[in-house]
């Protein structure tokens, strides 16, 4: 699918006959010269589906700030605290910056890209054997001219100066809207399950010509209501006002402990966003359980279980490599009667504001990581009205001095005991339910349909269920608030 930046502007309508006509050309060969349909319904599928990972990557070097806000109607919700995060890394000198503020929304395309192989699979499964058309050569070569042909304009059209006026959400939002739209169709379209290989096909080249025609139209006189909508979201013109340094060395400086970091994004993506991120990959695995049939291999169905793990897990990872960006490579500089947050990795500072209106200063007393390493994080709310924000300082392992130095109202930096008793109570849940597991899925007690269909059932809606509640009784072994403030 053409980008609205590649079509050139004010072109006429008549300049849209050749896209029209190639995808016309599938649709009559199908029709009066005997084609295979399911062949073509699997290419079409497949050239939106690579859109996706490609998008993520695209997005990785948007140079407009992401608009997060999502004003007007959305598809793609992103909410993360890295997207707040300024400046770029170069990674290798033949592209261009990486800006890490993009990276939740290039994992988004991740749980994107998941969900339209289940509406997609699940409506095409239907009237086509995806099991068998996938392994055609001719949809493996055709899936890989997709991926290379792709590649190649992004890299002369994109990587080669489109990034500087492309933002990361909307390279994200725009396939995504695309990919709604065609799924949507579909599902609404009455009769899909009787009006055959043809009328599916039918279906699909008009919304995919309805969605070129709206990235076309874009690029001329103006765009229809739908046309606009899918041609993709208006960047983001400015960014935030940049943060001021003065002249010459900080008056102190204090560092994040990068270990207790790290830990940090671990434990709080095992512990609260886990139960939930795992549902769409549960939910995939079995509809694609469900296409390939009793009578796929157990070798395909292994290393299918294995990919979609590898992938749940990839997503796991990308989640702590944020958390970790976010405050991982931060130092805390005093300069007169200011603390600036300075990135180090991305030499760019983050965030300033005034010492003196500091307030409501606390040690954080929830953070296992803390414990661990012996050291503090301390959380003050910085300016007033619409500016007001809750930053964290730390973690780090010099926090008497960090008090010291940027004056902070707090009596004492030490942390009250845990109680250890919701802690015994979780592990004991978990280790239970690992044997549980276990236990049934080697056992001969239930019949491995039964199985998999319980297993789907209970673990979509009973591990975030579980989740949450593990991570209530988890809390409680934390006290509230480890001391009071000292009002300045």
């Amino acid at each position: 699918m053409p980008s609205t930046s590649d079509l050139g502007p004010h072109r006429s309508p008549l300049g849209f006959a050749p896209l029209l006509l190639a995808n016309l050309i599938p649709l009559g060969g199908v029709i009066w010269l005997d084609w295979d349909p399911a062949t073509l319904v699997a290419i079409y599928a497949l050239e939106l589906l690579v859109t996706f990972p490609l998008a993520g990557v695209k997005a990785l070097f948007a140079a407009r700030p992401p608009r997060t806000d999502h004003e007007g109607s959305s598809v793609v919700s992103v909410s993360n605290e890295l997207t707040e995060t300024r400046g770029s890394v170069e990674l290798v000198s033949w592209l261009p910056p990486v800006y890490p503020r993009n990276l939740p929304f290039a994992t988004t395309v991740v749980l994107g890209a998941v969900w339209f192989v289940i509406a997609g699979g699940v409506v095409l499964s239907s009237v086509v054997s995806l099991g068998d058309v996938l392994t055609r050569p001719e949809v493996l070569m055709s899936a890989l001219a997709l991926v290379v042909g792709q590649s190649i304009e992004t890299w002369r059209d994109y990587l080669r100066g489109g990034y500087e006026t492309a933002s990361a959400y909307a390279v994200i939002e725009t396939p995504a809207r695309q990919a709604f739209f065609l799924v949507f169709v579909l599902m609404v379209t009455p009769g899909i399950g009787v009006i055959g290989v043809e009328g599916v096909l039918s279906v699909i080249v008009l919304a995919k010509l309805l969605i070129e025609w709206s990235a076309y139209r874009a690029s001329t006189d103006g765009t229809g209501r739908l046309t606009g909508w899918l041609s993709g979201p208006d960047p983001l013109e400015t960014g935030p006002n940049p943060v001021s340094v003065p002249d010459g060395p900080p008056d102190a400086v204090v560092s994040t402990h990068r270990r207790a970091v790290l830990y940090n994004a671990v434990f709080d993506v095992v512990g609260k966003r886990a139960p939930f991120l795992v549902m769409p990959f549960i939910v995939v695995w079995f509809v694609v359980m469900i296409v390939l049939g009793d009578d796929a291999s157990l070798v395909l169905a292994v290393g299918v279980s294995i990919a979609i793990g590898v992938a749940f897990l990839a997503s796991l990872a990308l989640r702590v490599l944020m958390g970790y960006l976010r405050y991982g490579s931060l130092e805390y500089r005093r300069y007169g009667d200011r603390i600036i947050a300075y990135d180090t990795l991305l030499a760019t500072p983050q965030w300033s504001a005034s010492i003196p209106v500091l307030r409501d200063v606390q040690v954080v007393p929830d953070r296992l990581a803390d414990r661990l390493l012996d050291t503090r994080t301390i959380v003050v709310t910085t300016g007033w009205g619409d500016d007001e924000t809750r930053r964290y300082l730390g973690p780090t392992a010099d926090v008497d001095h960090l008090v010291d130095a940027f004056e902070l109202p707090v009596r004492t930096t030490g942390l009250d005991p845990i109680d250890r008793r919701p802690i015994a109570v979780v592990l004991v849940c978990v280790a239970a339910f690992g044997c549980a597991v276990v236990v049934l899925a080697v056992g001969p007690w239930i019949p491995l349909g039964e199985l998999l269909f319980g297993g789907l059932t209970y673990g979509v809606f009973g591990i975030p269920i579980g989740g949450l509640l593990l991570r209530f009784v988890w809390v409680q072994a934390y006290p509230d608030r480890t001391t009071d403030p000292i009002e300045p």
